[in-house]
């Protein structure tokens, strides 16, 4: 059979009931308290209605009802007043409980912001550093080397000539083998004129010391190119081979006596000579392709030019430095008829070319060129097209170095060259790359213009056995 359905009771109903319930409670309450209060005392409740008392008020007067087990002498009945106080301390040790734990939360909370402001400062610490894995053996720790830099000049142990060259290479104001060479030495003379030697030591020695701090702080400016490190293997060795019993004015003399012939021969007599043999390849209507900026290439074609030499130029150029744009205002400035290319269209322009000059930074043992970036494109172009490449290099930049590829060792330019910093800086899927060199193979040079003679490229060793005897 179904139940009969229940009757549903209003909300009123219901809350009329617990009424009921809690004065009966209060009532009972009420009798217990009646019963274990002694004579002449009364406790007086806030208000006489049971439903609107508080429930901490009749907490402070409740009062455990006595074990019927337990006889009456067995402990000693407590007034009133004293279960009030004890109740009041019970009260107070649980509020003093409840602070304890607020206060652990409140210092749980700033941990956690902590952790969030580590974070969030993790995030915001900056970018992430852009490196080119490849090339990760190429990267300087800028930092450090500004740190150890500032340390050597404010210790005065650098001479004020390389502080100056120092930032001038830099900033790129000295640029190119042979200006950076010529710089180069220039500082070194006028430290060696500068240049005092302590007490009961010796001038080579002390002054290898004395130039050391300077060396490295050129070197933490810009690595030295091939040729002012084979400039300042040569000087060294002309230091090291001085008599200890030499008085420092001689000792000056000699090593500034070697200096200007370093300079005037491997430079400027070397430079001389390679115009000479240059020219006589430079026919008349001939165009001549070359690429950036060489100070020997640029003095190759004036001179020609001033030899009443009938030719044309065009100068091809590339990011981010533009060198070639130095070369062309030079040759406007003598009147010598020029066309400017960028490097993306050699192959349009190649067909109009009939020889290829090019400068070099050094040349290495076997038989590869390296110069600036891009010049193994022009070769490459050229080869293409059967445009004979002619390379003009002093032999003072020949090394024993050997270098199949860009990789193992270049020089890495300035990124804000390559784009602007708010490009790339922030956007951790974007690296800037400028590598100053690239390495041309021997194959794509026809031949190499030295102040010995045109050699092929495989004549480097050669030539570097005939300078060490």
């Amino acid at each position: 059979m179904d139940k009969p359905p229940t009757e549903e009771k209003t909300r009123e109903e219901v809350e009329a009931e617990r009424k009921a319930k809690r004065a009966a409670k209060q009532e009972r309450k009420k009798a217990a308290l009646e019963k274990q209060k002694p004579e002449g005392l009364e406790i007086q409740k806030k208000s006489k209605d049971p439903s609107t008392e508080s429930p901490i008020a009749v907490d402070l007067v409740k009062v455990p009802k006595p074990k019927p087990d337990v006889p009456k002498a067995a402990a000693p009945k407590k007034s009133s007043i004293q279960k009030i106080e004890t109740t009041k301390k019970v009260i107070k040790s649980n509020k003093n409980k409840e602070n304890i734990i607020v206060k652990k939360a409140e210092e749980v909370k700033p941990t956690a912001k902590k952790v969030n402001l580590v974070n969030l400062v993790k995030k915001s610490a900056g970018p992430v550093t852009h490196k080119v894995k490849l090339f990760n053996h190429l990267y300087i720790d800028s930092i450090s080397l500004v740190t150890e830099n500032k340390l050597k000049i404010n210790s005065g142990k650098v001479h004020p000539s390389f502080i100056k060259l120092g930032v001038q290479m830099q900033t790129s104001v000295v640029a190119g083998s042979n200006a950076r060479c010529l710089a180069f030495l220039y500082a070194l003379k006028q430290t060696i004129s500068d240049f005092v030697t302590p007490e009961h030591k010796h001038f080579s020695r002390s002054f290898e010391e004395h130039l050391r701090p300077a060396i490295d702080h050129l070197m933490a400016c810009r690595p030295f190119s091939v040729s002012m490190n084979n400039a300042h293997k040569n000087i060294m060795s002309h230091v090291k081979r001085l008599p200890h019993n030499i008085s420092d004015c001689h000792a000056k003399e000699a090593l500034e006596t070697v200096i200007n012939n370093y300079i005037y021969v491997q430079i400027h007599m070397a430079g001389m000579a390679i115009c000479i043999a240059a020219q006589n390849k430079i026919g008349k209507g001939d165009v001549i392709l070359t690429y950036g900026y060489s100070s020997l290439i640029e003095r190759i074609l004036t001179d020609a030019h001033s030899n009443n030499k009938q030719f044309s130029v065009i100068v091809v150029d590339s990011a981010p430095w533009y060198e070639g744009r130095q070369l062309l205002h030079r040759l406007v400035r003598n009147n010598i008829q020029c066309t400017y290319v960028l490097l993306s269209a050699t192959s349009f322009i190649m067909t109009r070319a009939t020889k290829v000059l090019l400068g070099a930074h050094a040349l290495l043992a076997n038989g590869y060129v390296m110069g600036r970036a891009g010049s193994s494109q022009i070769a490459l172009v050229a080869k293409h097209f059967n445009v004979p490449v002619l390379v003009c290099c002093e032999t003072y930049k020949f090394t024993e170095r050997v270098q199949t590829d860009s990789i193992v060792f270049n020089e890495l330019g300035n990124e804000n060259d390559v784009m602007p910093r708010e490009q790339w800086l922030n956007n951790r899927y974007l690296t800037p790359l400028g590598l100053r060199y690239d390495v041309t193979t021997s194959d794509l040079i026809t031949a190499v213009v030295t102040e010995i003679a045109i050699l092929p490229c495989t004549s480097v060793p050669v030539v570097l056995r005939v300078r060490t005897n």
